[in-house]
């Protein structure tokens, strides 16, 4: 089963997407907590990353450590496609919110070779 962490601040967007990913059969761990995430990931050992746009300083962190350096990373934004061109050198991929569940399974898929 492949293992997704996500990483923001709403917790009604938390909720919702771990709910719907479990029902897709991907194992899910979240945090609003940005000092967690280095553990989580040395602990959970995640196969992507869902980290909102305002926790870019983690992000950069995370890309740091040996263990996250491989790790995709899909960046959820609420900015526009126009201003997401500056993401893309921290992240593997960028989702603008509110995003339809179709393409971020796309985008998923595109990194794990899952479908759910």
């Amino acid at each position: 089963m492949k293992k997704i962490l996500i990483v923001n601040n709403d917790v009604d967007t938390l909720s919702l997407l771990k709910s719907w990913l479990e029902r897709k059969e991907y194992d899910v761990k979240f945090t609003v907590h940005e000092k967690e995430v280095p553990d989580i990931i040395n602990e959970f050992a995640p196969d992507l990353l869902l980290i909102d746009v305002l926790h870019i300083e983690v992000l950069k962190e995370i890309k740091s450590l040996v263990k996250a350096k491989e790790i995709p990373v899909i960046l959820m934004t609420g900015n526009t496609i126009n201003d997401q061109h500056k993401f893309i050198d921290i992240a593997d991929d960028v989702i603008e919110k509110p995003f339809q569940t179709k393409l971020l399974e796309k985008k998923i898929g595109k990194f794990l070779k899952n479908t759910g």
